[in-house]
């Protein structure tokens, strides 16, 4: 049965929706969690993307079209609700990186010119040890949920955070003295 129809019959028979959520869920959660690189951020983009479905599924059926580009195009709207929802978090600098970047403090860390700056000392670093640093101190994810999302122990992902500082800071200091 095509999922239109099944669709149209989930508003008759709420148990129908069931059906649309085991044909795509999987799929939605696999393109999801590869470009928000967080399993909870992930599920909870894919359970909002089901809701918005069937919120707006009568819209659909009454305008037409496919409905795996309309899905698509819905998860892609919800998965940049979510990356937006970071995009304001302050930076949360330990008070040994405020020490060693005084013209740096939470509220200033968004104007441009610093923006870009730790933009360009993040280039330089690079890799996994730029992603924790960003996952840490960007995001604010505690070690519990970088740890979840690297696949590694707790106590790895603190010892990772507190290598990346220590580079962070001396990448840094290297390009603030030129």
């Amino acid at each position: 049965m095509r999922d239109e129809i099944i669709l149209k019959l989930s508003y008759k028979n709420p148990a129908k929706f069931g059906e649309l959520f085991d044909r795509h869920h999987k799929r939605f959660l696999r393109i999801a969690q590869k470009n928000l690189r967080s399993k909870d951020d992930a599920e909870d983009v894919v359970q909002e993307t089901f809701i918005k479905i069937y919120k707006y599924g009568k819209k659909f059926l009454e305008n037409g079209g496919k409905f795996v580009p309309w899905t698509n195009t819905i998860l892609k709207n919800c998965m940049a609700d979510q990356i937006n929802k970071y995009k304001n978090i302050p930076v949360l600098f330990t008070e040994e990186m405020q020490e060693k970047i005084p013209s740096l403090d939470e509220e200033e860390v968004f104007n441009n010119s610093n923006k870009n700056y730790i933009q360009f000392v993040l280039n330089k670093i690079g890799g996994a040890t730029a992603d924790i640093i960003k996952l840490r101190y960007i995001l604010g994810k505690p070690f519990k949920e970088i740890a979840k999302i690297l696949n590694i122990k707790n106590s790895t992902a603190r010892v990772r955070v507190y290598r990346s500082k220590k580079t962070f800071m001396q990448i840094y200091e290297q390009y603030n003295k030129l």
